[in-house]
């Protein structure tokens, strides 16, 4: 990571948070915590600037009047970066994996989804969750979220849900008069056919 990229970010969040000497009182402890953070940073796979910026656009809205620490930041980079990649919180996803597992499994086959939440679908093993108690199937989809993210983080497309063909379903019930044309369809049919 280069280190004019964290001179920037320094000068942007002391713009930001206005009581940073409280933290960073002399020059050394700039120095150091810039060591700090671009560890941090890079370790946390944050370095794109344009994940950065996201996480700047954070901290301008955030209220806070000291800076966060550098752990901080990059959860609000990653968090961003997620929710602008249509990627909803662990405890939505869930809801919404364990809702679409309540519709059964010809349901849940219908049933459109986001593409964050049809990958982390995709990564649960559908038999062996319906065989689990609520608690259990929760920490299936659990570890299903962390995979897809792990999967986006990596730089892999989500998998696109194929559109399902409906199923032409009869009207159910036979009346006489159903009946009866359907019997004189089957006699004009017959007539072109018998010579």
């Amino acid at each position: 990571m280069d280190q004019r990229i964290i001179d920037r970010l320094f000068v942007r969040l002391k713009a930001i948070f206005p009581k940073w000497r409280e933290i960073w009182n002399t020059d050394d402890e700039i120095k150091a915590a810039k060591r700090q953070w671009m560890r941090s940073i890079v370790s946390k796979g944050v370095a794109d600037p344009s994940m950065l910026k996201l996480g700047i656009d954070r901290a301008e809205v955030i209220g806070w009047v000291r800076p966060p620490s550098p752990a901080q930041f990059c959860e609000w980079c990653i968090d961003a970066a997620k929710a602008l990649a249509g990627i909803p919180s662990q405890a939505d996803a869930i809801s919404q994996i364990m809702t679409v597992a309540r519709r059964g499994d010809h349901n849940r086959r219908h049933t459109k989804m986001t593409p964050a939440i049809y990958q982390m679908y995709r990564f649960i093993d559908w038999y062996s969750f319906s065989q689990k108690k609520t608690e259990d199937a929760e920490k299936m989809a659990a570890r299903a979220y962390d995979e897809m993210v792990d999967h986006w983080r990596s730089g892999l497309p989500f998998a696109e849900q194929p559109i399902m063909i409906e199923e032409h379903k009869p009207s159910g019930v036979v009346t006489k008069s159903n009946r009866d044309a359907g019997r004189a369809a089957m006699k004009e049919l017959m007539k072109g056919m018998v010579k």
